[in-house]
């Protein structure tokens, strides 16, 4: 049985707290320095610089940033964001058609960019490639490359973002130039790609995500502003950011073009903000009834045994949250394809222990290319070398323990109602930030359900009571049945109403 002093040391297990002052300096970043000798080169003979991104959060992000940057250090840059639909991934060689540089940067991609490094070396432009996922290897050939994950790698933290990469680079770039700028100022949009990227919230991570969230909340940039006003928000926690930020961010690149995103980070005033904040709301909403259909058929029509594969005529900008929901309803790892030709584009995603990158790896024979890291992958393939791909992956995903393979709900143990108050809910908010690698902790409790309330869209308010305790509960979405006693899995939320605040329980489970 738990209580608030276990819980506090059983937390305290899981962090590491840095100090601002002890964040990894830039310096740390393998190639950092000979990236920035270039880039001030060519500053300083007037060169052309272009940034390519990815129309990921991440992406975005690290291309707002140095976006941003570069106009504080008053030199022009052009940032170009690939279109998934006609473009493809990162720095390719049909985007390098289009691309006239003397230094060409990529942020949040470019580790597998082979064919654009080719092009890049015949035309004479020096390509400095920041990444984040894992190298393959031999290295495409590039001017410099920085990537925490290549070898001989010497920072302290290898699990940053393409945005932190993108953000050390302009922090060497302003150190060498003496232009005093304070990178503290793009926190407010670096916090939302270690976010949204599902970086573990340790280490450097962090600090930077609390820092980031604390600028987010006073921040006078446009869309910060719009943000607050829209989400009816005075302060973001990282959930606020997972789950109602960055779906609408990421559903421009999936369902349009990542542009959409990329101008209303980068708006000028509230009005500009405004109008890209609800065309992305109108963008995710279309987004969320796509996702939901195509998940649906996936479910119907899945015969796998060990490693889902769903192929259909999808559209491709969701095919990665749909693969999660597999994912989720399967308990196993999902490759989703969108076939539109004789070439199946897909996006995969993991749980547990199941390392997605490995496996595909295995399975390279019959991939055109693919790149990613453990739990989240994007490939191509042949359409005909398909079925040969599904029963390969299949079998060697059959070869892993079984113990691998498990969605960490993180329940911490069993809590009486007792313990649930103010004190123990100050002590839950004294390690937020809460996501991956610091789960939000959930706990298991035995209770009699003494009211229910039917709100809407099976949704539920109950008061449930444990020894002559007797505490308000809320769940979502929840389409079973309510015995009098049963066991619920929850979580410890703040409650808001009529200027009256209690201790309210989110119940995630009923197991009746």
């Amino acid at each position: 049985m738990l209580t608030k002093q276990k819980i506090k040391e059983l937390l305290s297990q899981n962090i590491t707290e840095l100090k601002p002052n002890e964040i990894p300096h830039f310096e740390e970043l393998k190639n950092i320095k000979i990236a920035t000798d270039r880039i001030i080169k060519a500053i300083n003979n007037n060169e052309k610089i272009v940034v390519v991104g990815d129309y990921d959060v991440d992406g975005v992000t690290a291309s707002t940033i140095m976006n941003q940057f570069f106009k504080k250090i008053n030199y022009p840059i052009e940032i170009i964001i690939p279109d998934r639909f006609n473009d493809g991934y990162g720095l390719t060689a049909k985007l390098m058609d289009r691309i006239d540089c003397d230094v060409l940067i990529t942020v949040d991609n470019g580790i597998s960019s082979y064919d654009a490094g080719e092009i890049c070396e015949k035309r004479g432009i020096d390509l400095i490639i920041t990444d984040h996922h894992t190298p393959t290897y031999p290295l495409p050939k590039a001017f410099c490359i920085i990537d925490p994950k290549q070898k001989d790698e010497t920072f302290p933290f290898i699990e940053i973002c393409g945005a932190e990469v993108a953000w050390y680079l302009c922090a060497s770039i302003n150190k060498s130039l003496n232009t005093k700028i304070d990178m503290r100022e793009f926190l407010d949009i670096l916090v939302l790609a270690i976010i949204a990227d599902v970086m573990p919230l340790n280490h450097i991570n962090r600090i930077l995500v609390k820092m980031g969230l604390a600028r987010l909340a006073k921040s006078q940039k446009p869309f910060a502003i719009i943000l607050r006003e829209a989400l009816n928000k005075n302060y973001f926690n990282s959930e606020d950011v997972a789950f109602s930020i960055a779906p609408r961010l990421n559903s421009a690149g999936r369902m349009a073009h990542a542009n959409l995103a990329f101008n209303f980070l980068n708006s000028e005033t509230l009005q500009e903000a405004r109008r890209f904040f609800d065309k992305l709301n109108e963008t995710n909403e279309y987004r969320k009834e796509i996702e939901k259909e195509i998940t649906q058929l996936c479910i119907n029509s899945n015969d796998n045994e060990n490693f889902i594969v769903a192929v259909g005529d999808f559209h491709e900008g969701v095919v990665g949250i749909v693969a999660s929901r597999l994912v989720h309803h399967y308990k196993l790892p999902a490759i989703v394809f969108s076939d539109k030709g004789e070439i199946l584009k897909g996006s995969g995603r993991s749980l547990g222990d199941v390392n997605l990158y490995e496996l595909i790896d295995k399975c390279s024979e019959y991939t055109i290319g693919f790149g990613g890291h453990k739990l989240a992958c994007g490939l191509s393939i042949d359409k005909k070398d398909l079925d040969k791909f599904t029963q390969k992956i299949n079998n060697e995903t059959k070869k892993l323990p079984k113990e691998y393979f498990y969605l960490d709900e993180f329940i911490l143990g069993e809590l009486p109602l007792s313990e649930c108050d103010f004190e123990l809910l100050e002590i839950l908010e004294s390690f937020e930030p809460y996501g991956e690698g610091n789960p939000r902790p959930k706990f298991k409790a035995f209770v009699k359900i003494e009211n229910i309330r039917n709100l809407k869209d099976n949704h539920y308010k109950l008061i449930v009571s444990q020894n002559g305790i007797y505490k308000d509960a809320i769940i979502f979405r929840y389409d079973g049945e309510f015995n009098d006693e049963c066991e619920i899995i929850f979580t410890l939320n703040k409650n808001e109403f009529n200027g009256n605040v209690n201790i309210q329980l989110m119940i995630d489970k009923i197991v009746n």
